[in-house]
């Protein structure tokens, strides 16, 4: 990601998730929203949910580290809002490939792939964040960090059931790709580059907008 990119994140992500710490939001509802708009701004974009979600994690460390109170409820919140919307993106990407394929449409095999690469390990990411974010605070604030570390590493995550689901389905379209279905097929795929993204970002709208009228 490019240095511009990179202070556009954190402008749309971690400045606004650090003031809902002080704002007395509702960190969740907040937090997811904040995700998932920078999210569907990036058209679903796989590539760009690391430096989201990376972005979010820092502004949720920064925003604990003005709190002085209910700090350990104060993360759970924030973070389970992360989750969702990083899941909720998967899930769109997901949706968005099984309606076009029931609908005849093809998605460039080169989307699919970059799809694959970049959600492969995602749950993981998640964890990765949220300890590095944790080693970065001090005493009781530390400690909160690794129990929720810990607890999502034992029960799983949104993020991570998402990534499992749709990591199928990819890994089975690609294999029936490369066992070869015809020339034309894969010609009408390439022309189709850039519309699985399209697709996916319209869905995680429509899942935004229905969260967001809860």
């Amino acid at each position: 990601m490019s240095l511009e990119n990179n202070e556009e994140v954190k402008l749309e992500v971690l400045e606004p998730v650090r003031q809902a710490f002080v704002s007395q939001e509702d960190l969740r509802d907040r937090v997811r929203q904040l995700v998932v708009d920078a999210l569907v701004k990036r058209e679903a974009d796989p590539q760009a949910m690391k430096s989201v979600m990376q972005s979010a994690m820092d502004g949720i460390g920064l925003g604990l580290g003005q709190r002085a109170q209910q700090t350990g409820e104060a993360l759970k919140e924030a973070v389970g809002g992360l989750d969702e919307a990083i899941g909720r993106t998967v899930y769109a990407l997901r949706q968005a490939m099984e309606e076009g394929w029931g609908q005849g449409k093809q998605f460039a095999q080169s989307d699919l792939k970059e799809a694959y690469d970049s959600l492969k390990g995602l749950d993981d990411e998640l964890l990765g964040v949220l300890k590095s974010t944790g080693d970065k605070a001090q005493g009781a604030l530390r400690d909160e960090f690794e129990k929720l570390r810990a607890h999502m590493a034992n029960t799983g995550s949104d993020t991570g059931r998402q990534v499992k689901d749709v990591l199928g389905v990819l890994g089975n379209r690609m294999n029936a790709a490369a066992s070869g279905s015809g020339q034309e097929a894969r010609e009408a795929a390439q022309e189709a580059a850039g519309r699985l993204r399209a697709v996916a970002s319209g869905i995680l709208r429509g899942l935004a907008d229905v969260l967001d009228k809860r």
